[in-house]
């Protein structure tokens, strides 16, 4: 008798595994996805997602599946929530308060995330904020500290901030450990001494001036509960970083610190190889090398002396400068030599490049599975297309001095390419006046986002960085079957644009930066009075405008 007779094959569909069974795969989905994919099964469905099913997280889906999930939930159970205003959902956070305008229907959240929003919605969310008693965990950005420093959060444990230097607020958040802190200083003028809760135990932060560094300094001499400490200096123009002060403060100040992780960039005028190796040994005594075992690298670019940048192993963080020359001159004080180690240990957390001058060939202990986010300010070589084969997101800037068969080895190696930043001038340069075939072609079957950036030519040619009519047209023709985002700027009138992006098929959200002011009447007809109603949400910002639609455009 055969095996396929003896045994006779049995199979279960979803609706009859167990409860427990059921509720493990839920666990494994984002709440958004598990509502729209088992809203529509058997009763007893709705009651396991009514009672098991409470984090959402509504970032880059579509305004279809996001009303539908609004309409079918109780959010009155929900116990995590994250809304985004990025560049597949603008409006989603606007429509979000139309449809709740209270936090009534909110307050018992133990985990938000507001991302990509402009300072004003930010803070006119968050002036709601003081009734959210449960909040364990708060993730913002553009906020000015200023305008929230009424907010008491008095069970708040992690918060992810990017804001002013403007933070006494925090103080009011007694219960908080763990802060990542991002200083953004744009359209703010307030100034005002740092100053975080001493009950924190991990810090992490970014920061972009000379002057932070030596306010975060005197911070951490106040803060001796930090057990995890990690700084990104981005600020470049910066003295030859010191271990000897690190080693001073932490030894003083920081006793139960076991974790300090770094990103310090330098720029001064001369280095010398003696200089760097005078940096060096101060990383190099026995409190950093036996007692703590925090080892570093430093790069320095040899044709500019001046410029480079010194990072703790294993580097902490998931962007990587790549200055082609500076990697000829690497300085560790690491013992390990392994390059397979070296690969799986130290640069594991790197997942966004940028690149910033031609080199044959890339650093042997990056991991191609890791790469999603690549920024081009030179063309490479093609020793290093075998690290791009999960690439993402690709940003070309105008100087990178690709040529069309760069362009194309490119995108041959990037199957899993989704998103184009470049400028109009540049993309028709790299595609032939996007008659380029094959590069067409590779367009086609991959992009579905695609911003149109200024040029480096916008200042002398009042033109540059708009998208004619005619590229346009054949934008339209390349991306029509998958490209779901688009941003340009454009100053041709809305009734020649209208009947050209309606071709997009896939189209979803649209961000247009036109010449003059508008309304919204120039661009679409409301059907309806009430906005909630509508098929499509709006956000407009001077001459910008925000377009989440629902369904076709």
């Amino acid at each position: 008798m055969s095996e396929s007779k003896r045994f006779k094959r049995e199979s279960i569909t979803f609706e009859y595994l167990p409860n427990e069974v059921c509720v493990e795969v839920f666990g494994y989905l984002n709440g958004v996805d598990t509502v729209y994919a088992f809203s529509s099964l058997k009763l007893r469905f709705q009651s396991l997602i009514n009672n098991y099913v409470d984090i959402f997280n509504f970032k880059s889906v579509s305004k279809k599946k996001f009303c539908f999930v609004i309409q079918h939930r109780n959010i009155k159970r929900w116990r995590s929530l994250c809304l985004s205003n990025n560049d597949d959902t603008p409006g989603q956070i606007k429509l979000f308060c139309q449809l709740f305008p209270s936090t009534k229907y909110i307050h018992q959240l133990q985990s938000l995330t507001i991302l990509n929003t402009q300072r004003t919605d930010t803070e006119r969310f968050l002036l709601q904020v003081p009734l959210f008693n449960n909040l364990v965990s708060l993730s913002i950005e553009n906020v000015c500290g200023v305008s929230i420093q009424t907010i008491n959060l008095p069970k708040l444990q992690r918060l992810t901030l990017t804001s002013c230097k403007y933070t006494s607020w925090l103080m009011n958040c007694s219960s908080l450990k763990s802060l990542e802190y991002t200083i953004r200083k744009k359209n703010c003028s307030h100034r005002d001494k740092l100053v975080f809760p001493k009950t924190i135990t991990r810090l992490k932060i970014y920061y972009n001036e000379y002057s932070d560094g030596k306010d975060i300094r005197g911070l951490l001499r106040q803060m001796p509960n930090l057990t995890i400490l990690a700084l990104f200096d981005n600020s470049g123009y910066h003295l030859l970083p010191n271990g000897k002060i690190w080693e001073v403060l932490i030894t003083s100040c920081l006793p139960l610190l076991k974790s300090f992780q770094f990103y310090f960039s330098f720029k001064q005028y001369p280095v010398l190889l003696n200089d760097l190796n005078a940096m060096i040994e101060t990383f190099s005594t026995p409190f950093y090398l036996l007692e703590k075992r925090w080892f570093v690298r430093c790069h320095r670019d040899p044709e500019r002396t001046c410029y480079g940048f010194l990072y703790s192993l294993p580097f902490a963080f998931t962007q990587l400068l790549m200055n082609a020359s500076a990697y000829k001159t690497s300085i560790s004080t690491s013992p390990v030599d392994d390059i397979n180690q070296i690969k799986n240990n130290h640069y594991a957390k790197v997942n966004t490049l940028i690149v910033n001058g031609v080199r044959e060939e890339p650093p042997i202990y990056l991991l191609p599975s890791n790469i999603i986010c690549l920024t081009l300010n030179d063309k490479l070589s093609k020793s290093w297309l075998y690290l791009l084969k999960e690439l993402r997101y690709l940003h070309i800037e105008d100087r990178a001095n690709m040529s069309s068969n760069d362009f194309v080895q490119l995108l041959e190696h990037t199957p899993n390419l989704q998103s184009l930043t470049i400028s109009i001038e540049e993309l028709e340069k790299l595609t032939n006046k996007l008659k380029h075939k094959i590069a067409c072609e590779y367009l086609s079957e991959r992009i579905k986002s695609l911003t149109i950036t200024s040029s480096d030519y916008s200042l002398c040619r009042p033109d540059s960085g708009h998208v004619t009519i005619r590229a346009l047209s054949l934008l339209t023709r390349i991306l029509s079957s998958k490209c779901e985002h688009l941003s340009l700027a454009i100053k041709a009138n809305p009734n020649s644009v209208r009947p050209i992006l309606q071709r997009m098929t896939q189209l979803r959200s649209l961000h247009i930066q036109w010449a003059r002011e508008f309304t919204v009447s120039d661009w679409f007809q409301e059907q309806s009075t009430d906005s909630t109603a509508l098929d499509f949400v709006h956000i407009k910002d001077k001459q910008e405008f925000f377009i989440w639609f629902g369904n076709h455009f």
